[in-house]
């Protein structure tokens, strides 16, 4: 499967959607009807509220589109990743890593608020990365505050993703005031004109717009399932950094800064469900995307395929036993 992958083919993407579906499949045989926790935002009420009365009466349509929102993310990442030759060539190792990350932990496969966040970061990224001796960045930056800015309604720590666009600027873009102003106009705009709709129709409240918020470190339970799924989702990242950093001299400038940008993403999505004290694993789905870039390198550059095809077979193996045990 590794190798059928590493191939720029246009019938993988076909082939792509079995392997998702088939990994997932638990989940449309038990579908599971999705809660709003404080720390998500109003906008992801709306979203459980309006889909309520279908969803209960048919519950699989809660696991079909958080499929269509996996798949989704992992082939449109993939063609970024390719358009920003962050490898040596195209492939659809990212894409396959995403999907199986997602299958290690039962609760990346739910439909969230972190899960949708996740496709705004999935646009929003190679965006970031694209502002290398842009001759337009304004509109760029501005459109990349905005999304953010709406993704905060479906999660609002997500707006803290603001710091990882201040990074990009700093990486990509030489010192202008006016840019970091830019971003910042971009990321109040949908406040300002919810602000003014709530305001002009007496539904003003803060307390509807902004969850409860505070630092807390997340509880886990750290049997053997949990330690196995951290090996496994850490084992393939360990290679791939091993793997970038040793054929990061033969990189381009864009290319660099753009690998160093990607891990202050993935520190980001460690941390910022810290921000709540109502984490739950689901709200680490914002670490996948990352995740598996570095997957994919681990994959693509190791010389000795048998070893990383055992990893993959393996990784599959443990998602099927945990299905059959029901862990």
């Amino acid at each position: 499967m590794v190798y059928t992958f590493r191939e720029n083919n246009g019938f993988n993407a076909f082939l792509l959607f079995a392997y998702g579906f088939l990994l997932k499949l638990p989940y449309f045989t038990h579908p599971v009807i999705p809660d709003a926790t404080p720390a998500d935002g109003f906008l992801y009420y709306k979203l459980l509220a309006f889909m309520g009365s279908f969803g209960h009466s048919y519950p699989v349509i809660y696991p079909l589109i958080a499929y269509i929102l996996l798949y989704t993310q992992a082939l449109t990442f993939n063609q970024l990743i390719g358009e920003q030759r962050l490898m040596y060539k195209p492939h659809y190792l990212m894409a396959m890593s995403y999907l199986l990350i997602t299958s290690l932990v039962p609760e990346w496969n739910y439909l969230s608020s972190v899960l949708i966040t996740n496709s705004v970061m999935v646009w929003a990224w190679p965006r970031m990365v694209s502002m290398y001796n842009n001759p337009q960045p304004k509109a760029i930056i501005f459109n990349i505050g905005l999304a953010l800015g709406i993704c905060s309604f479906f999660y609002l720590p997500s707006v803290l993703f603001l710091l990882l666009l201040g990074i990009a600027l700093l990486i990509f873009r030489p010192f202008s005031i006016t840019e970091w102003l830019v971003a910042l106009v971009g990321i109040l705009c949908p406040y300002y004109f919810l602000f003014l709709y709530l305001y002009l129709s007496g539904q003003f409240s803060l307390a509807v717009l902004l969850p409860n918020m505070t630092i807390f470190p997340p509880r886990f339970k750290f049997d053997f399932v949990f330690c196995t799924r951290i090996v496994l989702l850490t084992l393939p990242l360990l290679i791939g950094w091993y793997y970038i950093q040793r054929n990061r001299g033969r990189m381009l400038i864009q290319v660099r800064k753009s690998v160093a940008l990607l891990l202050c993403y993935l520190c980001f999505a460690l941390l910022l469900p810290l921000v709540n004290g109502f984490a739950g694993l689901e709200y680490w789905v914002l670490a996948a995307i990352p995740l598996s870039v570095y997957h994919a390198a681990g994959y693509l550059y190791a010389r000795r395929i048998y070893w990383v095809q055992l990893l993959h077979w393996l990784t599959v193996l443990f998602i099927v036993l945990c299905f059959v045990f029901h862990k």
